[in-house]
Formats: structure tokens, sequence, C-alpha cells
């Protein structure tokens, strides 16, 4: 018997508990992983590639309507929402969720909506066609670009919230990082990064080294330096990165530049 690959998410452990007991019950089921936010969700997805998604709406930081928006449309699983709130009803449908469980459920209303998922799954691959319209329409958030910060996110990547969409970026892929008024750029190969952050926390979130402050407007990773280059003053350095990009230190920093010529 081929088994349903799925994915249970929810902030709350009692609600994340309850739904994967429920689940037990049914022998076609396999839960492959059990989420408590949005981030853990995007990775499992990703990862497991899961049939089934029993997934909350309200979560901090990356809500259930992010975390679809997160994820290729080739990707998306057959989607149950899980929630407590009834306003979230007409947006579910308009990214196609085959159905909206407000909590508390009963046991029955459960398995209706487990039923209906598992017919549509067999819809699907009687006819080895996708699913249609799942998750068609992509639901914006509205929310400005930002650092997400959780403990499930990992060293060597810094997440972020861009449009409603989670983007994960190796910090080995960050070249320098600009003050751009009351917000920062991440600068990565041909692509850039905005978000509403002040460069000083930023510098706070990174490693150092590799990343290194240069100026009160930007921080470079070493890890792209090319050259440094003495300016007349003898305190002031123009720097040049692997990608061409030249900056200038300023005074305030030289003691930061000389280390970083001694390495």
């Amino acid at each position: 018997m081929e088994r349903i690959k799925t994915v249970i998410v929810d902030d709350e452990w009692e609600a994340r508990e309850g739904v994967a007991a429920l689940l037990t019950k049914d022998q076609q089921i396999e839960v492959v992983a059990v989420c408590a936010n949005g981030i853990e969700a995007i990775q499992a997805i990703r990862e497991y590639h899961p049939e089934l998604l029993f997934l909350d709406i309200q979560m901090p930081q990356v809500n259930g309507f992010e975390v679809l928006n997160s994820i290729a449309k080739k990707d998306l699983p057959v989607v149950i929402f899980t929630t407590a709130y009834d306003e979230y009803t007409l947006k579910a449908f308009e990214v196609h969720a085959v159905d909206y469980l407000l909590k508390p459920f009963t046991d029955e209303r459960f398995y209706a909506a487990l039923n209906h998922a598992k017919q549509l799954l067999k819809k699907k691959n009687n006819t080895t066609q996708s699913i249609p319209n799942l998750v068609q329409s992509r639901v914006k958030s509205g929310q400005s670009s930002q650092l997400i910060n959780t403990e499930s996110s990992v060293d060597d990547r810094l997440t972020v919230k861009v449009d409603g969409k989670i983007h994960f970026i190796p910090l080995q892929e960050i070249s320098w990082i600009e003050a751009y008024d009351y917000y920062v750029k991440i600068h990565v190969a041909e692509r850039y990064y905005l978000l509403r952050d002040s460069l000083k926390k930023m510098e706070a979130r990174l490693p150092s080294p590799p990343f290194v402050r240069i100026h009160k407007s930007s921080i470079i990773n070493q890890k792209h330096l090319q050259e440094i280059a003495p300016q007349h003053s003898g305190s002031e350095y123009q720097i040049t990165l692997s990608n061409g990009q030249k900056l200038h230190s300023s005074r305030s920093y030289r003691e930061k530049i000389k280390a970083l010529m001694n390495t």
C-alpha cells in the first residue's frame, strides 16, 4: 500500500500532538515531519516533498500563507488549514486549500477533511495530472521585508522574509551589506535583498570573521575580498571585492582594515 507522506505544522504543541494522534489511526498516512513554526515547515516540505500538509495559519514571524508562498508551485502538497481564527476562511480558499478546519474541531470533521484530501490525491495519482488549481493563487502578506530570527535557522544562513516569501541566504554568498536610508541592502551575486533594518543590528547578527565593518555604511565579507589599497591619507583604504565592487573605508575602522591586511 502506497503511504501518503504528511507534514504537520502548528506553533502550539497540543495542536500538533492532537493532529498526529488522529493521523495514527489511518494506516495510509506516514507523518514525515512535525513542525513548530513556518521556517521548519518550509525546510521540511523542501526535504521530504510531502503529498499532504496540515498547516496552521496564525504563527509568529512566518504565517501559513507565507509558507505556501515560499514553496515552488510544483512542490506544493495538498493543504488542509487548521486554525482557531475564522477570518482567514476566504483567503484560505483563494489559495485553493482542500479544507479549512476551525479549532476546536471534532474527530468526525477531521476525518471528513482527511478523506476529501485522500480522494483528491487518488484522483491525481490515477490521472497522472497535477491537482487542479492547487495553491494556484499566491497571497501577499503585505508585510515589509525583514530578517527572521528563529532558533530553527542554521548558523550559516540568514533567513529573510521578502514580499511574503522566505529566503535562506548562505552567508558565504553575501559579498557586502550597505546602509540604505532606513534599510540595509544585502548584496548576493547579481541581486540584493532590501530589508527594513539598521546596519548596526545587522552587524551584531553576523559572525566576525568573516564579516567586517569598514565604514559606517558598509560591511564586507572578507571571503570576497580581492584587494586593499591605501589612500593618500594613509588612514583610509579602497577595498575591491571579487565581483569588482569598490568600496572605501573610513578612519574610524582603520584598525580593522590593518587586521585584514595581516591575515
